[in-house]
C-alpha cells in the first residue's frame, strides 16, 4: 500500500489509536511520527488529578493535552518521542521540569530536551526544596531559546525563598524573553511578601489575582513601594477580584505602564483612585536627549593649477565634511497610557449611578488626563 494511502488512513484515527498502530512496523511508526511532527506543535500537561494517563489532540490548533499521574514516566517518554522536536509551545509545571531526568529521552549530551520551544507557561505550585534544587540543578539543559514566559505562581508562605530562586534563575538564563509573571494568593500580605524577596525584574506584565471569595484589600501604594523597592518594573499591570484601595497622595507605578487594568475589582474611593492615577501621568521617564550627528557640507574652492603648457586651469579643492553634534530633544511620551476597567466592578462613591457609573469615571478621568485611553467596554453590573 502507498505512503499516500496510509496517510490518508491514518487521518480518520485520533491520536491514542495511532500510537498503537505505530507498532506495527518500522514503516509505519515513521509515517505516524512524521504526522505527528507535522499535527503537533503545542503541548499542555496537567499532572494533578488524574488517576490514568489520557490525551486529546486538537489538531485545528496543533495542540496536544495530555491528563496523568505524576509518576507516569513511561507514557510520558513515549509522548515526547514522538513530538519533542516539533513542540513550539509547551505549558506544564515545575515538578515536571524537575523530574525530567526520570523519562528516558533519545538526545545527545549536549543538547536540550526542549531546544525549539520558544513559549513557556509555567505553574508554581509548591516548589519545596526538594523540586527547587532539582529544578536549579537541570534548568541548563531544558530549553535554548524562550521568546514568551509566563510564570504563574501561587503563593505560598513557605516557599517565598524558593520561588524567588526559580524566578532568577529564568531571569540570568533567558535575558531576552518577554516575562509575565501572575501571583495568586489569598491576601494581599502574600502578595507584597513574595515580591520583596523577588530579584529585580523586567517584566512585560505582572497580573495579581486574589483566591478569596470576599475580596480583600489591596492598598496599592503598599504594591507602588515594594515594586520600588525591589525594581519590579511592568509595561502592564492587571487586578483582579481585590478591594482596591488608593490613598490619592500616591501614584499607582513609578515606571511608565501601557496598560493598567481593574478586572472584577471593588474600588473602594473613586476619587482617591482619579488622583492617584492623575499623579502617576505627571511623572516624567528621566531619558537624556538623542544626540544625533549631522553631517554638513561646506562649498568647493577652487585653486589655477598651471599646465606645462603654461595654461591655467582650475582645480577644484577635496570636500570639506564637518560633522556637527546636535542634540535632538526626546519627543515626550504619555506615563500611562491605558486604563481599562472590566468584569463586575463596584465604584464606590459613584454606585447610585448604577449602571451608568462608568461613564461619570471617564468623565472625570479625560478631564484631568485627557491623553488617558481609559476603556470600559468590558464592564458590567449585577443590580
Amino acid at each position: 500500500m502507498p505512503d499516500l494511502v496510509l496517510r490518508q488512513v491514518f487521518a480518520e484515527y485520533d491520536y491514542a489509536v495511532l500510537c498503537k498502530m505505530e507498532r506495527v512496523c518500522k514503516r509505519w511508526m515513521n509515517i505516524i511520527n512524521a504526522k505527528f511532527r507535522k499535527e503537533i506543535h503545542e503541548v499542555s500537561i496537567e499532572r494533578l488529578g488524574s488517576s490514568f494517563p489520557q490525551t486529546h489532540q486538537c489538531i485545528p490548533f496543533r495542540r496536544l493535552s495530555i491528563s496523568c499521574p505524576s509518576d507516569s514516566h513511561d507514557f510520558l517518554a513515549g509522548v515526547f518521542r514522538r513530538s519533542r522536536l516539533s513542540i513550539l509551545k509547551m505549558t506544564t509545571d515545575i515538578n515536571f521540569l524537575a523530574g525530567i531526568d526520570q523519562i528516558y529521552v533519545a538526545k545527545d549530551t549536549g543538547r536540550r530536551y526542549f531546544s525549539n520551544v520558544e513559549d513557556l507557561w509555567l505553574l508554581i505550585i509548591h516548589p519545596d526544596d526538594d523540586v527547587t534544587r532539582r529544578f536549579l540543578s537541570i534548568e541548563e539543559t531544558l530549553f535554548s531559546e524562550l521568546n514568551q514566559l509566563t510564570l504563574q505562581v501561587h503563593v505560598n508562605p513557605r516557599y517565598y525563598r524558593n520561588v524567588s530562586e526559580i524566578v532568577k534563575s529564568f531571569i540570568l538564563r533567558y535575558p531576552k524573553s518577554n516575562i509575565n509573571l501572575e501571583l495568586h494568593a489569598e491576601k494581599s500580605m502574600h502578595i507584597l511578601n513574595q515580591m520583596s524577596v523577588l530579584p529585580s525584574l523586567p517584566l512585560y506584565k505582572i497580573k495579581l489575582i486574589c483566591t478569596d471569595f470576599d475580596q480583600p484589600t489591596l492598598r496599592l501604594d503598599q504594591l507602588y513601594s515594594v515594586m520600588r523597592e525591589q525594581n519590579i518594573q511592568a509595561k502592564n499591570i492587571t487586578m483582579r477580584d481585590w478591594s482596591l484601595f488608593a490613598d490619592g497622595t500616591t501614584p499607582v507605578s513609578y515606571n511608565p505602564l501601557d496598560t493598567f487594568r481593574i478586572s472584577s475589582c471593588s474600588i473602594e474611593t473613586v476619587d482617591n483612585l482619579v488622583k492617584s492615577l492623575q499623579m502617576t501621568a505627571t511623572q516624567t521617564d528621566d531619558v537624556p536627549p538623542v544626540k544625533k550627528k549631522r553631517v554638513v557640507k561646506k562649498k568647493l574652492e577652487s585653486v589655477e593649477v598651471v599646465t606645462e603648457e603654461g595654461v591655467a586651469v582650475p582645480k577644484p579643492k577635496k570636500k570639506k565634511i564637518v560633522k556637527k553634534v546636535v542634540k535632538k530633544k526626546k519627543v515626550p511620551t504619555p506615563f500611562i497610557k491605558k486604563l481599562e476597567i472590566a468584569g463586575q466592578c463596584i465604584l464606590h462613591g459613584l454606585a447610585f449611578l448604577q449602571q451608568r457609573a462608568h461613564t461619570e469615571l471617564e468623565r472625570r478621568l479625560t478631564t484631568v488626563m485627557p491623553e488617558l485611553d481609559v476603556d470600559c467596554s468590558e464592564i458590567y453590573y449585577c443590580w
